[in-house]
């Protein structure tokens, strides 16, 4: 999915929100919307996460760290973990954790709207998906002997470890993967949040080398993309992903996200806020 008009206003809104989260002062974060709006006044026929992933390490060169989320994201898994026992008990089926899933892709700093976690769970389990390949994702996961989770953003990755839980419960010989970024990029999770969580003990833990927010193909590693091709089954989770991935019609891949902007909302035909469950190759 290329950046729309809508992209680049968001784009632009992300670098205050970065400068305002780094507390810079008035005038260093006038230097940075500068330099924000110069580059995004350039950027042509690429995704948003491309976009991002070119944005982001100017942003972050005002400040001494490359992950300028970081305190941002311990709290989300802080907060995701407090959470978590509770909504363990409602899940009961790989249907119910995939549920799980979905409502912690509401944790995103990227996005114009913002949804409240606690709120999404008091009511995600009664939710229905607006578009629903469920049936056909766990037909085909009776099927696979691989199965791999693009993961997506920090604190959401709490209930990717849930899920991948319950389908170790259901399916124990299917081999399964979590892949993560090659590095911090807005508050997208990378090894280290995965290993804070123990996610290995769930699935081989796999470092993308993508440097930007969704899965772009020619930003991934070489080693990736063998173990990402050999894959019988996939879930990639949130829109970054989704963005990247939209157009390049794999039945495998199946993509799992709460819409949370009105550029996806229309590509995927659904309100926003909607739930979307959709099999990559329809």
């Amino acid at each position: 999915m290329n950046l729309k008009s809508d992209c680049l206003s968001c784009l632009l809104n992300q670098s205050l929100r970065v400068a305002k989260n780094l507390n810079l002062d008035e005038l260093t974060s006038k230097k940075m919307m500068q330099v924000a709006s110069a580059s995004i006044a350039n950027y042509g026929k690429v995704s948003p996460p491309v976009a991002a992933a070119d944005l982001y390490p100017k942003l972050a060169s005002f400040t001494d760290s490359t992950d300028v989320y970081k305190a941002l994201k311990e709290l989300s898994s802080q907060e995701a973990i407090k959470l978590l026992p509770s909504v363990k008990k409602q899940v009961k089926t790989t249907s119910d954790a995939i549920k799980a899933a979905v409502a912690g892709n509401v944790i995103d700093f990227a996005t114009p709207k913002h949804f409240d976690l606690n709120v999404e769970f008091e009511k995600v389990f009664e939710t229905d998906f607006a578009i629903d390949d469920e049936v056909q994702f766990l037909e085909r996961l009776k099927e696979a002997k691989t199965f791999m989770i693009v993961g997506d953003n920090v604190g959401e990755h709490v209930f990717d470890k849930l899920l991948l839980e319950q389908i170790a419960k259901e399916y124990p010989t299917l081999k399964r993967y979590y892949a993560v970024r090659g590095r911090p990029i807005i508050n997208d999770v990378t090894l280290l949040e995965a290993k804070e969580i123990h996610m290995e003990e769930v699935a081989t833990v796999v470092d993308s080398g993508v440097d930007t927010p969704g899965l772009a193909y020619d930003h991934a590693s070489d080693e990736f993309m063998d173990l990402y091709n050999r894959m019988d089954l996939i879930i990639a989770k949130g829109m970054g992903n989704y963005e990247c991935l939209e157009d390049v019609k794999d039945k495998r891949l199946f993509h799992l996200f709460k819409v949370k902007c009105d550029v996806v909302a229309a590509d995927v035909k659904a309100e926003l806020g909607a739930l979307i469950f959709i099999n990559n190759i329809i």
